[in-house]
């Protein structure tokens, strides 16, 4: 038997040749970094949530001496400012948020590399500019349905008891549908206490869905109030149905002609379950399906890195994702 190949490493840490606020519509800076070298090929990381946040661990999927890496906090999220702001904080303004920090970068076309909602918008923006759009890499794509939220909240729970103890010891109600319009209100008019507790509880529960429990490490006690504004934008997008119409990411999907895709997903992933990535693959005309076994949600699995890296390798070697 051949040995298994040793898994791809992360580059080494290092540091961003450009850090700049960019001023956008509505009251909003967002925060750009750029790593790796400025006559690279221009990638562009798309972080999840909404509102999550960039982290410098996501350049180092990327080889910095062949790419020009971009890390974008998007509005009201990371070090954006007003961190946590909803008002004027929608899909559409953030697809015209790419548009802009593209234009301002004097980038003709990018790679769009985005996880979970990441993923989401890659799709969104690749198909509102697919001139502009290299190429796709995406991971573990959420595909913003209103049944994708209610399998988060509601379809997940009998898969993951222990986790659910940590809504109920706070009161979530279990009936159908009550349980979003019940955080909205709670962490809108909750006091510092209640909201901390219930993002500790809601860490728990997207830890428990992403197969990470084991390896994560919970929140310290004076970071759960920043934690809970991240939550909230969540929320925000979540009770707005994203700010989409049903299917919109599925329809977007079918318009990106020849962009080379590459859709790397975990099967144990209970966030965004593998048979919704299925749907998009198969709407997708020119994208590639790759499943990694034992790993869930996570990016930074040691099998989900290994491919990242490899499939940034192959890009930067032939322009493609698409093996022959």
């Amino acid at each position: 038997m051949t040995p298994a190949a040793p898994l791809a490493p992360l580059y080494p840490p290092s540091q961003p040749y450009d850090c700049a606020e960019l001023a956008v519509s509505g009251g909003h800076r967002l925060h750009v970094e750029q790593w790796g070298t400025a006559t690279g090929i221009p990638a562009l990381v798309l972080h999840g949530g909404p509102g999550s946040g960039c982290t410098p661990a996501m350049a180092r999927f990327f080889d910095p001496e062949r790419y020009r890496v971009i890390l974008l906090d998007q509005r009201g999220a990371g070090r954006s400012q007003p961190h946590g702001c909803r008002e004027d904080n929608t899909t559409a303004l953030l697809l015209d948020d790419l548009e802009t920090l593209r234009r301002h970068l004097a980038v003709d076309r990018w790679l769009l590399l985005g996880g979970s909602w990441g993923g989401t918008l890659g799709v969104l923006a690749a198909a509102a500019n697919p001139a502009g759009t290299a190429g796709l890499l995406l991971r573990n794509p959420f595909l913003a349905r209103q049944q994708d939220v209610t399998w988060f909240f509601e379809g997940a729970r009998p898969f993951h008891a222990d986790a659910w103890r940590h809504w109920q010891v706070l009161g979530v109600p279990e009936q159908a549908g009550a349980m979003e319009p019940w955080l909205e209100q709670r962490l809108a008019t909750g006091d510092d206490a209640e909201r901390s507790a219930l993002a500790l509880a809601w860490w728990h529960w997207e830890n428990a869905l992403a197969r990470t429990t084991e390896t994560a490490t919970p929140p310290a006690a004076d970071t759960l109030p920043r934690l809970a504004n991240k939550y909230r934008l969540q929320l925000h997008y979540f009770r707005q149905g994203c700010f989409l119409e049903t299917d919109a990411v599925l329809r977007a999907a079918t318009c990106l002609g020849k962009v080379p895709t590459l859709i790397l997903q975990g099967r144990q992933d209970h966030v965004c379950p593998g048979s919704e990535t299925e749907r998009l693959h198969q709407a997708l005309p020119n994208s590639r399906l790759q499943w990694i076994d034992g790993v869930g949600h996570d990016p930074y699995a040691p099998a989900m890195a290994d491919a990242t890296v490899r499939a940034l390798d192959h890009y930067a070697s032939t322009g493609t994702f698409i093996t022959p």
